[in-house]
């Protein structure tokens, strides 16, 4: 699926967190690095996160034991 508008400082910030840290984590992601990282709060790097799904430039592993703070990620080939 193709993104029909540029994603927005929030969403790119989250997703470059994701693809830096994908390798080293094996795809998990504390999202509260993505906090710190842009000063925002934990509900709003969420909502980021399921728009980059919705634009599937990310996928959430529904199998992992996911929390409110914890996601595990693949990336598309």
């Amino acid at each position: 699926m193709a993104v029909k508008k540029p994603l927005t400082a929030l969403e790119q910030a989250t997703l470059s967190t994701i693809v830096d840290t994908y390798h080293e984590s094996e795809g998990w992601l504390d999202l509260t690095r993505v906090c710190s990282r842009t000063a925002r709060h934990l509900v709003d790097v969420r909502q980021s996160v399921a728009r980059l799904v919705r634009y599937g430039l990310v996928t959430i592993d529904e199998e992992a034991p996911n929390t409110e703070r914890w996601l595990k990620f693949s990336l598309p080939e």
